[in-house]
């Protein structure tokens, strides 16, 4: 297992060309996410990427109560991945850990540039030959978000795509 963690770094690496170039450039697409997924083993990582103003409406941090509920509500859903993704059922994968940043919904950044909803999720598969695909309920959850661009690498090799509600299954 410590071997596995060790590669993951390599994999991440290898998403990077594909998930961050909108990042790097200081301009996202509003109805448009990104979505990483590495498979390592028995470890499935997520790794999305939304524009905060699909999130909540806004791209700054909440001004009123009212904006403040509705940014804890989103939060409150990007806590919950089962509700925005499920992995192969046969692969039996359990969420074993999640992190959300949104540092202007959060408070912790300026009310400057753009805002960025990043989250990541890691799955521990009891089954991972069973993995061979995933489920978006992203569109579901947060309607602003037309699509996801899909970047993929794991066992059988790199693969690239989209998700949106009409084809929401990203297979590999």
């Amino acid at each position: 297992m410590e071997i596995a963690m060790k590669k993951l770094p390599v994999l991440l690496l290898a998403l990077l060309p594909a998930v961050v170039p909108a990042h790097a450039q200081h301009a996202h697409s509003h109805g448009a996410g990104q979505l990483g997924i590495v498979v390592e083993g028995a470890q499935l990582t997520l790794l999305l990427e939304l524009p905060q103003q699909d999130v909540v409406g806004f791209e700054r941090a909440p001004k009123s109560a009212r904006e403040q509920v509705t940014v804890q509500a989103a939060l409150e859903k990007l806590k919950a991945p089962a509700k925005l993704f499920a992995p192969t059922a046969a692969a039996q994968c359990e969420l074993s850990e999640h992190k959300i940043d949104a540092p202007l919904l959060e408070g912790t950044k300026g009310d400057h540039g753009h805002g960025d909803v990043e989250a990541r999720y890691v799955y521990r598969c009891t089954r991972p030959e069973a993995l061979n695909d995933l489920k978006s309920m992203v569109s579901a959850e947060f309607p602003r978000v037309r699509s996801l661009s899909v970047s993929f690498a794991g066992p059988k090799g790199q693969k690239a795509g989209k998700v949106d509600a009409k084809n929401p299954t990203f297979a590999w």
